[in-house]
């Protein structure tokens, strides 16, 4: 295959748990999720499957035909062999998977209750804390995808990392996490080595430190260094900006069940969108179909799409 993508970043044992027992309660800034204090919950449907934002990209990735391998870190445990066994099934590249002797495979714990737009996770982020970041891009890799890390050594890993990627031709595809949102000067100085930035808008509108119209948080975004900035709107759509033109699509009209994993979705299926056709335009409509796909079912990547379903 002429291009290989190597995601970097969280693989997690998920457990989802659905329930319509609970309360919905205003909070100051953002909604609650409540339930009875000491009381017992029953639960609709529980599922266990697989997640994390770096397993789910290269699962999309590669069931949209792209050459993916992975690096994460799980536990020496009966979890962490779940995990590899479910990436090896996709056909993705584990070999790369580091195995932490003291901590345990990441844990999701899922509640999707009261609709299926309202979700709390809870994470154990165990084994991902230690994540060893490479300072040097695979020998093969076009592309580097990076989700969000947990690692405390992220900052001076991720400067050596994309400033050899950058010396290499190797593009950077960036979903920072909360930690790497949350430190503006170190992304900042970060960003002018990045291809493409990917962020919610509520993301955008922290990092801008205010609220405004998506074409003024795209071209803020651009102006911090990246070649183009990416965000998604939720049921507002998604906008892509590449310093020339802005371009938007809307989100298609689906029955969500669970909306766990749709960022994750999104990005894969843009970007291989992006290598495959080229086009931003259908790039952005490849994202959209692949997130509509991933929320009409339960778990983060059993509705993710093939190059097959996506072309049909």
């Amino acid at each position: 295959m002429k291009h290989h993508i190597l995601t970097i970043g969280g693989a997690t044992w998920d457990v989802l748990l659905t329930t319509n027992e609970c309360y919905l309660l205003p909070g100051s800034s953002r909604k609650l999720l409540g339930f009875p204090y000491g009381g017992k919950v029953d639960v609709s449907n529980a599922i266990y499957g697989f997640g994390g934002g770096a397993a789910n990209v290269a699962v999309g990735l590669s069931k949209l035909s792209l050459k993916t391998s992975i690096i994460t870190r799980l536990g020496n445990d009966w979890r962490g062999h779940e995990v590899i066994k479910n990436l090896q099934h996709y056909k993705i590249d584990a070999t790369k998977v580091q195995k932490d002797k003291k901590m345990v495979t990441p844990l999701s714990f899922v509640i999707t209750s009261c609709g299926p737009r309202d979700h709390v996770v809870f994470v154990d982020r165990g084994a991902s804390q230690n994540l060893q970041i490479p300072y040097q891009p695979d020998k093969t890799a076009t592309w580097l995808y990076l989700t969000s890390l947990a690692t405390p050594t992220w900052r001076v890993s991720l400067s050596k990392l994309f400033r050899a990627s950058k010396a290499k031709g190797v593009k950077v595809f960036w979903n920072p996490g909360s930690k790497q949102l949350h430190e503006f000067e170190s992304l900042k100085k970060l960003l002018p080595y990045v291809t493409i930035l990917d962020v919610n808008k509520e993301e955008a509108e922290s990092l801008a430190h205010k609220k405004t119209s998506v074409p003024d948080l795209l071209k803020y975004l651009k102006s911090l260094g990246p070649q183009a900035a990416l965000i998604t709107a939720g049921a507002a759509g998604a906008y892509y900006f590449d310093g020339n033109q802005i371009l938007y699509h809307a989100a298609l009209k689906v029955k969500p069940v669970n909306t766990t994993g749709a960022g994750d979705a999104f990005g894969s299926g843009f970007l291989a969108g992006l290598i495959q056709t080229g086009e931003a335009k259908k790039a952005l409509h490849w994202g959209m179909l692949n997130s509509s796909s991933v929320i009409t079912d339960h778990g983060a990547q059993k509705g993710l799409l093939s190059l097959k379903a996506i072309t049909g």
